[in-house]
């Protein structure tokens, strides 16, 4: 028999057993001088192998399988599909209780889901601004069918799940975050069918449930994608389980991803946010002096009066910058070679120590350049670490805090600080910062460096850019009283034009450019890194595939490429994930 063993390899290994398995039971084998646990991939009653030559599976932990027909084969497909094999699919949408071989109540076949594949869903699309409106419609969908709701974040669906409790729906379970014992509890009933919708985070998408609709909220985000490796795509797996199980599919959000719009067109709302969103040159303004850092924070004459008039009234006010820290880029003032991680991200200040933007490794800053030796490092972009004493001394008598994925840290801390600011206050924070709109009003958020997300080295930041400001003119509580300040070199102009324009227009104008270099959703784009002194071996294997690599650092551990169709490359990628490998190379694969 074939067996899939959880890890970084792609392949399945073969054994003997004294009985036929079906696809999907759990096993015990042994790899190397240890044991450990595999699921069945193919049993027969004859191989090609001598017998002397395959090992004996130790045990059979089920003589059932303990999953769904259709999650083996979509975790199959996330597999093949995100470039990262099934075994480490396993491990990322499977309970560590399955996986380390406790011992489960076997599947009991509970509805008609999971048959052959069809051609497809039905798809329907909700896209408007304000979140209520798209909260109201999602709870009208659910009404008397069993379904699952996924949001980007989990603090949305926990309050979209308060809603549809107070709205009188039964049946309904909140998806865990965390693993454990209540997580697997979780896991068995869902696939038992003790629940009749299911609503959580990007994690929702490892639920083994068989809907009848799927929705999918803010689909364009990126908080879909898995922070650690494998980096698998919540959104496309969710799409693809409505696929598996031929149920009704529904996205929606404020602004739809390039793949929703070149595929569906779905209908966008005439409403604009007109005079509430204001931009400002940032070239006729006052600039921070950083020390430490070769460029200044832009801040305006106009984005002062307005933060101190809104916060003299007890209003919360968010200054946004996307970079977390003290200050980005860390590189030698004297040979300009950046401070590069083993990972091949750049390093951040944060706290006084270096942190990796991309695996956040951390490290303390050397006293003197690696390459040339040269005694002074310094960074390039200032991070919201650096605003703290300039925004303190503007209002001495209010707090200000720093809101990011990483502070505060917990739902107490998160709870006391929100707690701090019903008199009103100053938030320095990153994106993240945003969903303050849903737990307090704020009249005014001001993006400090409107060019930088769009400035990012990323197919995608255009796009990035411009939904990080519609969701500050939409998201949550009273968004029709919001004014939202936009600080940019190039006022108005751009990809900004489209921010009163429409998302149909900005879309028209960003996809047209897409086309004519076929980057995605025209292709794929795969980041292939740690490649463990593969690199050339790696790149003319992707090239042979028929893959456009591309090699942004020469002397880094990392490349791209850019592809038509997945299975040529997954082909290319598989023998350099075999058991024997010394290392395995990370793959991150962009779909839009």
């Amino acid at each position: 028999m074939d067996v899939v063993v959880p890890g970084p390899w792609w392949g399945s290994l073969s054994y003997r057993s004294d009985e036929l398995l079906i696809p999907g039971c759990r096993v015990s084998v042994p790899v190397g001088r240890t044991k450990r646990v595999g699921f069945v991939l193919s049993s027969s009653s004859s191989s090609s192998w001598p017998e002397g030559k395959v090992r004996a599976i130790s045990s059979v932990i089920d003589g059932e399988p303990v999953l769904p027909p259709y999650l083996w084969r979509l975790i199959s497909w996330a597999g093949r599909a995100f470039l990262c094999g099934q075994g480490q699919a396993l491990m990322a949408m499977l309970p560590k209780e399955l996986l380390s071989g406790e011992k489960v109540p076997a599947f009991k076949s509970i509805s008609q889901g999971g048959g052959p594949e069809i051609d497809g869903p039905e798809v329907l699309s909700c896209y408007r601004w304000r979140d209520i409106d798209r909260s109201d419609f999602y709870l009208s969908m659910i009404q008397s069918c069993r379904a699952i709701v996924a949001f980007p974040e989990q603090s949305r669906a926990e309050s979209f799940f308060r809603s549809a409790v107070k709205a009188g729906l039964d049946g309904g379970m909140l998806w865990p975050v965390t693993g454990g014992a209540k997580k697997l509890n979780a896991w068995i009933s869902a696939r038992d069918g003790e629940c009749r919708f299911i609503v959580g985070g990007p994690g929702v998408m490892a639920a083994p449930f068989e809907p009848d609709r799927v929705i999918i909220e803010d689909e364009g985000s990126e908080g879909y994608r898995s922070l650690r490796s494998p980096r698998l795509n919540g959104r496309s797996v969710l799409s693809r389980m409505a696929k598996e199980v031929g149920a009704k599919l529904i996205l929606g959000g404020r602004v739809p991803s390039s793949r929703v719009f070149k595929g569906i067109s779905p209908d966008e709302e005439r409403v604009r946010p007109g005079k509430r969103l204001i931009f400002i040159d940032v070239k006729e303004g006052h600039t921070l002096d950083i020390p430490g850092a070769s460029r200044d924070i832009p801040l305006a004459q106009g984005t002062m009066e307005r933060t101190i008039r809104d916060i003299s009234k007890g209003k919360v006010v968010l200054w946004i910058l996307d970079r977390k820290g003290y200050v980005g880029d860390l590189r030698c003032d004297d040979c300009g070679a950046p401070l590069a991680c083993p990972c091949g991200g750049s390093f951040r200040l944060e706290g006084g120590r270096m942190s990796c933007f991309r695996c956040g490794r951390k490290a303390s800053v050397p006293d003197t350049c690696p390459d040339c030796g040269g005694p002074m490092i310094t960074g390039q972009n200032p991070g919201i670490e650096a605003l703290m004493p300039s925004a303190k001394s503007m209002v001495p008598d209010r707090p200000v805090v720093v809101w990011s994925a990483d502070e505060p840290k917990g739902k107490i801390a998160k709870r006391d600080m929100i707690k701090s600011l019903s008199s009103g206050g100053l938030v320095l924070g990153t994106r993240k910062a945003l969903e303050l709109c849903d737990y307090l009003d704020v009249p005014l958020i001001c993006w400090l460096d409107g060019d930088g997300e769009a400035r990012r080295p990323d197919h995608g930041a255009r796009h990035s850019a411009y939904s990080m400001v519609v969701e500050s003119c939409w998201r949550g509580n009273n968004p029709e009283d919001r004014q939202v300040i936009l600080q940019s070199r190039r006022a108005g102009k751009g990809w900004q034009m489209a921010l009163n324009s429409g998302w149909t227009v900005f879309w028209n104008r960003e996809l047209e450019e897409r086309r004519d270099v076929e980057l995605p959703p025209f292709r794929y784009l795969a980041e292939i890194s740690c490649l463990g002194g593969d690199k050339d071996r790696v790149s003319d294997s992707l090239s042979s595939a028929g893959g456009d690599v591309m090699d942004p650092d020469p002397s880094g551990d990392l490349i791209w490429v850019a592809f038509t169709h997945i299975l040529p490359i997954y082909r290319a990628l598989e023998r350099f994930f075999s058991i024997g490998s010394r290392s395995y190379p990370k793959v991150v694969l962009w779909t839009d």
